[in-house]
């Protein structure tokens, strides 16, 4: 399963009727003001749903890793 964010690109606040159907035809995993997080099977299932919901963007969720913080050694000393 594939991790999809729906953005609302529409008037506040979330259409009801949008999220019943996102909810119907996916796993809902979380959702914020404008921005639902879904959990699907396949990608032409997402494509399909958003072509059912003229008011909202999908993307593939993408995961960037936090960079280290701690020092490291870049050298031996003389």
């Amino acid at each position: 399963m594939a991790r999809y964010l729906f953005a609302f690109n529409g008037p506040l606040p979330l259409p009801a009727d949008d999220l019943r159907l996102i909810q119907q035809q996916t796993q809902l995993l979380d959702t914020s003001r404008r921005t639902v997080l879904v959990d699907a099977d396949t990608e032409q299932h997402i494509q399909s749903l958003a072509q059912q919901l003229p008011d909202w963007t999908v993307s593939p969720e993408t995961v960037v890793p936090i960079p280290g913080t701690r020092p490291t050694v870049r050298s031996t000393p003389d």
